[in-house]
């Protein structure tokens, strides 16, 4: 599989994701068996929905660069300064806060992930 059709794939992957955390609600959550962390309250539903609208976001950055590797190189590049940005800032965040590791730790090492793949992908 080529460079680009990884990175198109990303990329609609995190367009989903970002859908369904925007659309999340108490079932949701249920449906992925995690319906003790569901919180109702209006913080805990604006934060989750900006972050479904950053994934979404991510997604679609992603999938556009995906169409041209060489075209939106700096693009790329920037997403991963961006990327490693937000898994520092939510590892520091979760250990700083005193956060379960099952709250924040899937978010910073997925963010880590798609850094190195990234850096993989851009790189010729």
């Amino acid at each position: 599989m080529n460079k680009s059709r990884i990175l198109s794939i990303i990329g609609l992957l995190l367009i989903l994701g970002g859908i369904v955390r925007f659309v999340a609600n108490q079932s949701i959550f249920r449906i992925f068996g995690m319906e003790h962390l569901w919180s109702g309250g209006p913080f805990f539903i604006y934060n989750y929905r900006l972050l479904g609208v950053f994934v979404l976001w991510v997604g679609i950055i992603l999938f556009i660069c995906s169409g041209d590797l060489i075209r939106y190189r700096g693009i790329i590049r920037g997403s991963m300064l961006g990327l490693f940005l937000f898994f520092v800032i939510s590892l520091w965040t979760g250990l700083s806060v005193g956060l379960g590791l099952k709250f924040f730790l899937v978010d910073s090492v997925f963010a880590l992930f798609l850094v190195v793949l990234l850096y993989i992908i851009q790189k010729e």
